[in-house]
């Protein structure tokens, strides 16, 4: 009977995780997909297993987001093969003035359009409380879990503790 219910309780937590588990997809401004595997705290994107992930929302018409853009660039450089940076523009422009965007400011890292990343931001805003201020980015880590979100420019000094705390 013990074994019964101990089955039981497993068989129903693993459905109820199930219930809770969302598959999502999203294209870069290039056209790559990337299929994601949410559930709880766990958001495992596609090709970056192994890889602090910093998965950001920002605007083309947004000052502080520009701010926070060396910010990535040089974190990407330094740590190019222990992280990725994924940005997705909430600001609805579409791909052409995203990639004209990136050329322009030499971003580094992949980019998207909220037209192309699917349930991605409502999954994320319906899980974080996010309301909209942007910059807002969250962290990964290595092993694909949530540990943090920060609305704001993040300081290179921060970005660089979170790749050494999170990498491992």
């Amino acid at each position: 009977m013990k074994k019964f219910i101990i089955y039981t309780l497993i068989l129903f937590t693993f459905g109820i995780n199930l219930l809770y588990a969302k598959s999502m997809e999203m294209f870069d401004t290039n056209g790559k997909s990337y299929k994601i595997n949410a559930v709880g705290n766990e958001f495992k994107i596609e090709g970056t297993k192994g890889k602090v992930v910093f998965l950001e929302f920002f605007g083309l018409n947004c000052p502080a987001c520009k701010a926070l853009m060396p910010n990535f660039i040089n974190l990407k450089k330094k740590y190019k093969d222990k992280i990725r940076v994924m940005a997705i523009e909430v600001q609805k422009h579409d791909i052409d003035p995203i990639n004209a965007y990136k050329k322009e400011h030499g971003i580094n890292y992949t980019t998207f359009s909220n037209y192309d990343v699917g349930e991605v931001v409502q999954y994320i805003a319906n899980k974080s409380g996010w309301k909209g201020a942007i910059p807002f980015t969250v962290i990964i880590d290595a092993k694909g879990v949530v540990q943090f979100v920060e609305t704001g420019v993040i300081s290179e000094d921060k970005l660089n503790e979170y790749v050494n705390k999170f990498s491992n």
